[in-house]
């Protein structure tokens, strides 16, 4: 599989926070009792990873969005991904 293609969702533990702080959201995980704080870059790419969109559809919303290159935020899209599965966040 690309990773382009990889479909991320999130853990069914996780609870958003009702709305950003600030510029912050947080999420908190009901399994571990761990509480995650995201800058606002992440999360948007947090709230995009619904399990229906690809890392490709979430860089093109952003993409849409901001006007910024593809190039420059499929990496970032992909970090942020990568590091969400490293805190336990994401399915799989």
């Amino acid at each position: 599989m690309q990773v382009a293609s990889m479909i991320p969702a999130p853990q069914s533990s996780i609870v958003e926070s009702e709305e950003l702080l600030g510029e912050e959201l947080f999420l908190y995980d009901q399994a571990s009792g761990a509480v995650h704080t995201l800058s606002s870059g992440a999360a948007m790419i947090w709230m995009l990873c619904d399990g229906a969109r690809d890392l490709a559809s979430i860089t093109e919303e952003i993409r849409s969005a901001s006007q910024i290159s593809t190039e420059l935020i499929l990496p970032q899209v992909k970090e942020a991904v990568a590091q969400f599965q490293t805190l336990g966040l994401l399915e799989g």
